[in-house]
């Protein structure tokens, strides 16, 4: 019954190998599951289902894994791995390069370990804090998917003609943006809800040229608690009222109360079917 080298990456290949186990070790079906997902570094069958690819990479729906582990002091130093799978429309690299997803909100401590899988090398100080890191990261990632939009590290065209006392008025949770497509620099500003006053923005695109829509989409940064706008120069004729309706038609965004993750209770290293060694 021995595996040996034998390292399932995909479901397909947990059951090929427990098929193979049952016929040589006369093992019962669900036992020859569980031993078989051990060998593709999940902790059983269901585990493997919920991680694990269908099909090999290449072949199969794009996905990512992210993964934080944690360790409360205050609960006796009780530690453990949070891992969330998000399946994409294509490929990560396809959607955005490594280098521009690291100025998203929650990529900036995640680490690409292999083709499908970042991991946060802080552990967080609590199983919440770390749940609430990755589903930010999936946030940001979704939006980046779906908006069209990738994130800047060109700050100073959030205020109109670099002037930083002609800054939107109540702008909070502010985040830096490019429509790839055209160049054009998006300010996607998340404040409190019912905070901004409507009345200072308005005066502010009239002496600015700038236009600041607010979408009907709950967010990245607190979804519900905070409303999401997206604001940009107009002199250029650039369709921001096409983007809000685009935003606004997105999914709603998870939440940590909303975790569905796998969650283990050691730090055992997870091994993402694309990593090629344990350094991985």
């Amino acid at each position: 019954m021995l595996i040996g080298d034998m390292r399932p990456t995909t479901l397909d290949g947990v059951k090929s190998l427990a098929a193979q186990l049952r016929r040589d070790s006369g093992l019962k079906h669900s036992v020859a599951l569980d031993l078989a997902a051990r060998a593709a570094n999940c902790a059983n069958y269901t585990h493997a289902r919920r991680l694990l690819p269908t099909k090999a990479p290449g072949k199969g729906k794009p996905y990512l894994l992210l993964t934080a582990y944690w360790m409360d002091r205050k609960k006796r130093y009780s530690r453990g791995r949070e891992t969330i799978k998000i399946e994409l429309s294509r490929p990560l690299l396809d959607i955005c390069d490594k280098a521009t997803l690291k100025q998203a909100r929650g990529f900036g401590d995640l680490r690409m370990v292999a083709g499908d899988h970042f991991v946060c090398d802080t552990p967080a100080p609590t199983q919440e804090t770390a749940r609430n890191w990755l589903m930010s990261a999936e946030r940001s990632l979704r939006f980046i998917e779906r908006s069209g939009l990738i994130p800047t590290r060109d700050y100073r065209k959030a205020y109109p003609d670099g002037r930083d006392e002609l800054r939107l008025p109540g702008q909070d949770h502010a985040t830096d943006w490019v429509d790839p497509a055209t160049g054009q620099f998006i300010l996607v500003d998340e404040p409190y809800r019912g905070v901004p006053n409507e009345g200072e923005r308005s005066a502010w695109e009239q002496k600015t040229g700038w236009r600041v829509i607010r979408t009907d989409w709950p967010g990245m940064y607190n979804p519900y608690a905070c409303d999401l706008y997206v604001a940009t120069d107009a002199r250029g004729g650039y369709d921001l009222a096409a983007l809000a309706q685009r935003i606004s038609a997105m999914p709603p965004p998870l939440r940590e109360e909303e975790w569905k993750g796998e969650s283990a209770d050691d730090w055992d290293t997870y091994l993402s079917p694309m990593a090629r060694t344990p350094q991985d």
